[in-house]
């Protein structure tokens, strides 16, 4: 009996000190609320994001960035780059331009913002 309860002894006590210190280790996760202008804004910039790719896969428009000896593969690149922001803003500023000037407008700001990375 003694013995039985050595032996319990000495694989309580580690095990005890072994729990304690697993929770101390462990981590608590945080949350935070997620404000509804941070998701639309997120959801916006995605829009924006895939209606430039949709512009830069005309034939038009990747005939224009050739002409300018841009690659449509290096400006696809770029735009999947662009920060949210840059997306909605270079989408706004498409938007502000009249119907007949958007390809060259757009190139012409795609290639500034190749220049200036």
């Amino acid at each position: 009996m003694r013995n039985v309860k050595r032996r319990a002894g000495l694989l309580v006590y580690p095990l005890t000190v072994l729990f304690l210190l697993a929770g101390l280790v462990t981590q608590t996760a945080v949350a935070g609320i997620v404000g509804t202008e941070t998701v639309l804004a997120e959801q916006s910039a995605g829009a924006e994001r895939a209606r430039l790719q949709a512009m830069l896969d005309r034939q038009d428009v990747q005939e224009q960035l050739i002409g300018y000896g841009v690659s449509p593969e290096e400006a696809a690149e770029r735009v999947a780059a662009l920060t949210d922001a840059e997306a909605i803003e270079l989408a706004q500023r498409i938007d502000e331009l009249p119907a007949g000037g958007v390809t060259t407008v757009l190139l012409v700001i795609i290639i500034l913002l190749l220049v200036l990375r």
